[in-house]
């Protein structure tokens, strides 16, 4: 441990370099940097194991891709820091790796098990990054799982990320007619996909049920809403710190590896159907599209997606009540009487939600969330956050 002139100790954290940082990352050290606060503990960034105090016993490494994983541990272990890993399955690198995993390979047999009792049989598994170790591990159970239950599913239903195009499910939409099933990696390429098949005449849930994993607030919002797996980014930051406190405290622990619980969130994308033991039922739900075998620019529609919930994921209650506002296509004035604030509120609301969301005016912040965003889910929602309020 490193303690500065202020009696405060320092964790620090190495974190993978990432062009566009993902919100699971911004949650996790969100969580760890909780604890911390009020352990009166201070989490500093790094950018090499070279930058951190000599004297430091546990650090913090997040990140996803293998060599980085790879090549950073190894620096770390040759200092003789004790290594706590966020992002991946700490097993795969040594019995003396500590950190906290989600259980992907029972959160995937989960969802393919769910799929297959509600009699889809054609499944596909979308967005998946080979280079991260929780990715293969997803792979591996999905094909494990198909065989036990006796599907037709092959490597060849496994689409991977094109990290040269950032087109993650571009190839899988040219196949879609194939499927009635698809599992995303995340929940973004999942929103994706839900309103790529609504424009393409394919009923969802009806003829293909589509899940992601993350469970991310958008989740609620889509049209129909989004089946996800639970995971608790924030929760898992906060674990870190109980395995690095113990870790300092006790030199005889070699590795602690926390497995946080996902759980399977059944929503319209799926028909709200339950969550219940499989069954050895069969059955296929083959259908025709119009899909014209010709993938639109997906990175564009993902980003999109991407930016609503960046945006709604630093809302308050009277922001989300604005949005419906303006959904609506109420003016300011409207707004700031119904809400019952003043109308500079208002417009300083906007810019800051039209910030958030990458746009720069009114109108193409209400066209950006009318397309991709369910406008009676959201005005459930601001209603009930009017009656709490009252």
């Amino acid at each position: 441990m490193t303690t500065s002139a202020d009696g405060k100790t320092t964790i620090f954290l190495l974190v993978e370099a990432s062009y566009i940082i993902p919100f699971w990352f911004a949650r996790s050290i969100e969580g760890l940097e909780s604890v911390a606060t009020k352990q009166k503990c201070t989490v500093k960034q790094v950018a090499s194991v070279k930058d951190i105090e000599p004297s430091s016993n546990a650090i913090v490494i997040l990140g996803t891709t293998k060599n980085w994983i790879r090549e950073t541990i190894s620096a770390a272990r040759r200092r003789a820091f004790r290594i706590i890993l966020i992002g991946a399955v700490p097993g795969n690198y040594g019995e003396d790796i500590s950190g906290t995993m989600y259980g992907s390979r029972s959160t995937i047999e989960a969802m393919v098990r769910y799929f297959h009792y509600h009699n889809r049989r054609r499944i596909a598994l979308v967005d998946i990054n080979s280079n991260s170790s929780n990715d293969v591990t997803k792979f591996e159970s999905f094909l494990m799982t198909s065989r036990q239950l006796n599907m037709n599913t092959s490597y060849a239903d496994v689409y991977f990320r094109d990290v040269d195009s950032h087109n993650p499910t571009e190839h899988f939409l040219m196949r879609m007619e194939m499927y009635d099933g698809v599992i995303c990696s995340n929940d973004f390429s999942a929103a994706y996909i839900i309103n790529y098949a609504r424009d393409h005449n394919i009923k969802i849930p009806e003829q293909l049920f589509v899940a992601g994993l993350g469970d991310i607030s958008l989740c609620r919002y889509t049209c129909p809403s989004l089946t996800s797996a639970t995971r608790s980014y924030y929760e898992a930051g906060k674990q870190v710190f109980d395995i690095w406190k113990t870790l300092n405290q006790n030199p005889n622990v070699e590795s602690i590896v926390t497995t946080m619980r996902s759980t399977i969130k059944p929503r319209g994308s799926t028909g709200f159907l339950p969550v219940v033991e499989q069954d050895d039922e069969t059955g296929q739900n083959d259908f025709e599209s119009e899909y014209d075998g010709c993938a639109p620019c997906v990175a564009n529609g993902i980003n999109a997606i991407r930016a609503i919930h960046c945006c709604l994921a630093q809302c308050d209650s009277l922001d989300m009540m604005i949005i419906t506002g303006v959904m609506k296509n109420d003016s300011n004035e409207k707004l700031a009487e119904e809400l019952a604030v003043a109308p500079g509120t208002i417009n300083y609301r906007l810019k800051k939600l039209y910030k958030n969301a990458g746009v720069s005016t009114k109108t193409e912040f209400a066209d950006l969330f009318r397309l991709h965003v369910s406008l009676d889910a959201l005005t459930k929602d601001s209603s009930e956050l009017i009656d709490n309020s009252r």
